[in-house]
């Protein structure tokens, strides 16, 4: 298993930015043409790129299923183009998929080999981005994953409510690209293939309320075009442990089977 900690210089946000990365090492490395598929995996609001890596078994999940794992930080951006800040949107579509894949050839391109995932704040990035580019991402999964668009803003000159306005600005921004349900509809309308979802929480997540709106929202849609799946966790809240199982069951959502033997933990 080969383990990348890098820094990349983005043009998009002038600075450095942190990636972390794994790639499942072959008893024969990059033997014969096949190409790795791709797991994009974002952190929450309080996380990093180092995240997955120091709080659940990413890397056993990589060898497992034979998954390279992209795992940028973004900080609190929520993964989008902020409307006082950086263009991370545009950063995690457009230019660190082109670097990466410049640096790691034997990454498979295809949409239908790369899936993007995350929890918390990176389930609703997972969902802005894979919503809005489904030309790159054949699937999406978001675990304890609400649409910020749901949440009533109002400024009362609150730290979390400067941050708000730092990210979407002021006043509701639902029927904007940061709206998820409009992103699900404007996809619809393009009559290209559309990113399938699963999408999990707790029952005793803290925002339980907004990934059900979330839910109803999908579930809503004829002949359900997102091949949507929701699980809701009985018992569980807004924990690794959670995640962690529910990346688990994505990946089988997804129909990946095991490689385990496949591939080498040592370099």
């Amino acid at each position: 298993m080969a383990h990348i900690q890098t820094q990349l210089y983005s043009e998009v946000l002038g600075t450095e930015m942190d990636v972390s990365i794994i790639v499942p090492q072959e008893k024969q490395p990059y033997a014969g043409d096949g190409r790795l598929k791709v797991l994009w995996l974002l952190h929450g609001g309080s996380g990093d790129h180092t995240a997955w890596q120091r709080m659940s078994s990413i890397e056993r999940i990589a060898m497992e299923y034979g998954l390279a794992v992209i795992m940028p930080g973004a900080f609190q951006s929520c993964y989008t183009d902020m409307v006082h800040g950086g263009r991370y949107f545009t950063y995690l579509s457009e230019e660190l998929p082109r670097i990466i894949r410049h640096m790691l050839p034997r990454l498979s391109p295809a949409r239908e080999d790369n899936y993007i995932s995350g929890y918390s704040n990176g389930g609703y990035g997972c969902l802005r981005v894979g919503l809005a580019r489904p030309d790159l991402f054949g699937a999406i999964g978001a675990f304890s994953a609400g649409d910020k668009s749901d949440i009533e803003f109002v400024n009362d000159g609150s730290q979390r409510a400067k941050d708000r306005i730092m990210l979407f600005g002021e006043g509701n921004f639902k029927g904007t690209e940061n709206d998820l349900k409009h992103l699900g509809r404007e996809g619809l309308k393009i009559g290209k293939s559309v990113a399938r979802i699963y999408h999990g929480c707790g029952s005793l997540d803290p925002w339980l309320d907004l990934n059900l709106l979330l839910r109803d929202f999908f579930l809503s849609l004829e002949g359900n075009p997102y091949k949507y799946h929701y699980h809701e966790a009985e018992g569980h809240g807004h924990t690794w442990q959670f995640w962690e199982q529910e990346l688990v069951r994505f990946l089988e959502y997804l129909g990946l089977g095991k490689t385990e033997g496949q591939y080498l933990m040592g370099m």
